[in-house]
């Protein structure tokens, strides 16, 4: 549960956005914890997540100071807390104080900390891609459907593309299967290369799992 209300006092983007993975709104007051979010829900490595999870408490010039960072996130197997911050503002004074206490503090219960920039999220194709498999991850399938999929991707090469897959439906379910395969790809049921670039008819397709994204540092 967050310990303290997300606020636009200093004239940030406040929301929530409907994790799929949390069941629930997950609040931010950030388009790089926005971004952050798409990236969290998607990716399988994770196994939960917490907006405003906790605050540090600490001493500065002998005053008592407080520091919440934006996210706890469990994954695969380990612990993180997580800051999102514009790479133009990690220099300052106040951020370098509160990422070392956070590091310090993480340090002492076997956690990880983390920074995450506006240009390691948006760098590449990659955060598109996922944005893009999110608007399908509620798409309802029927199970007929999906056994056709299936089917049709048994029988596909190694290079096919999604053109091809296409082209092998009626042109009147065209839309329909290219909304299910989006979302089996969200689900992680078939693999879609996200950082080359943008999701097109020309996208492959792999059976096999890519490894999970690397956790950032």
């Amino acid at each position: 549960m967050a310990v303290r209300q997300v606020s636009n006092r200093g004239g940030n983007i406040i929301g929530k956005f409907p994790s799929l993975k949390m069941g629930r709104m997950v609040a931010y007051e950030s388009l790089i914890e926005l971004d952050y979010l798409y990236c969290l829900d998607y990716e399988p490595a994770v196994e939960r997540f917490e907006e405003q999870p906790l605050t540090i408490e600490y001493l500065c010039g002998g005053q008592p100071r407080r520091y919440t960072p934006d996210f706890s996130v469990r994954w695969a197997g380990r612990q993180l807390l997580v800051e999102c911050k514009p790479e133009a503002r990690l220099g300052t004074e106040d951020n370098q104080r509160k990422f070392a206490v956070a590091r310090q503090w993480c340090a002492e219960r076997g956690w990880e900390f983390c920074v995450i920039t506006d240009r390691a999220l948006r760098t590449g194709y990659r955060l598109q891609n996922v944005k893009l498999l999110t608007q399908y991850a509620r798409y309802p399938i029927l199970p007929e459907l999906r056994a056709s999929i299936y089917g049709l991707l048994r029988q596909a090469s190694a290079t096919s593309t999604l053109h091809d897959l296409l082209r092998q439906v009626q042109p009147a379910q065209t839309p329909v299967v290219w909304a299910s395969l989006l979302h089996l790809a969200f689900h992680h049921e078939i693999v879609l290369p996200l950082e080359a670039a943008p999701i097109s008819l020309a996208s492959p397709i792999h059976w096999s799992r890519v490894p999970a994204l690397e956790m950032p540092r």
